[in-house]
């Protein structure tokens, strides 16, 4: 079980480009914590960090619990999806579940699916191919393949960001309802601060050189920061308007 999340100094580089230096933090078991920053920051390096899918320079990530008995779950940036795709919805989300050389699933297997598909209002879908979902409905089902087994922790890297805002809205309370009813801990990247403000318990706000944490409140009312970040006229701070579109921000850094 997960009680926490721990980051020390955590040190990333990339070619000899220093992505996240000496950053230093920790998550609360049954939290939603928001990474939020410009493109280029690290947020997507800082999930793979915690992934293990990526190897920092110098620092730690640790999950206090049993580290060896924690089921994490996670949805990527992106997934390229052809149409012609023959798998279905519910064999899909049915892939979270396979972790051994033998390709059936047992009855308690068959239970779990069936209930992350009821929970996440997928069951409606399970025989339509998942090239043919619209893409409110694919994210939800990429949601249920990350949480069919139950995880401590679920990380969403931008999971939103293709979705209109209603179809945005009703992810993000699923998400919540999963860590209400589970006590699931979430590290969510968004860039979109009004779901910030409605979700997140705590926040992570992070550039090159920089970062800093706190609640949800005092990061998000904090003008001045979110200009020093974003590059943005102290006025439109927090103002509903996305900090991150390309078009309101001078900077060129790659997305990370």
């Amino acid at each position: 079980m997960l009680h926490k999340i721990q980051i020390d100094k955590l040190e990333v580089n990339f070619h000899g480009e220093e992505i996240l230096k000496d950053l230093s933090f920790s998550v609360p078991a049954g939290q939603m914590f928001a990474i939020i920053g410009p493109n280029g920051a690290g947020k997507s390096t800082l999930l793979k960090s915690i992934l293990g899918l990526v190897r920092p320079q110098h620092g730690s990530v640790s999950i206090a619990g049993d580290p060896k008995k924690t089921v994490i779950g996670y949805v990527p940036q992106s997934r390229i999806i052809d149409e012609e795709t023959p798998i279905n919805a519910k064999d899909f989300v049915s892939l979270g579940l396979i972790s051994r050389m033998v390709p059936w699933l047992s009855r308690q297997e068959k239970k779990g699916l069936k209930e992350i598909m009821r929970f996440t209002d997928t069951e409606r879908l399970a025989k339509k191919p998942i090239g043919k979902l619209s893409g409110g409905e694919r994210q939800r089902v990429f949601l249920a393949q990350a949480l069919v087994r139950r995880p401590d922790l679920l990380l969403l890297d931008e999971s939103t960001a293709n979705l209109d805002p209603d179809a945005q809205v009703r992810m993000m309370a699923l998400v919540k309802k999963a860590v209400k009813e589970w006590g699931v801990t979430v590290l969510f990247i968004s860039h979109d601060l009004r779901l910030v403000r409605d979700y997140a318990d705590q926040v992570l706000i992070i550039a090159r050189g920089f970062y800093k944490t706190g609640a949800t409140e005092t990061i998000l009312d904090d003008a001045a920061l979110l200009k020093q970040v974003f590059e943005l006229p102290a006025e439109d701070a927090g103002s509903g308007r996305d900090p991150l579109n390309a078009s309101e921000m001078p900077l060129s850094a790659s997305s990370s």
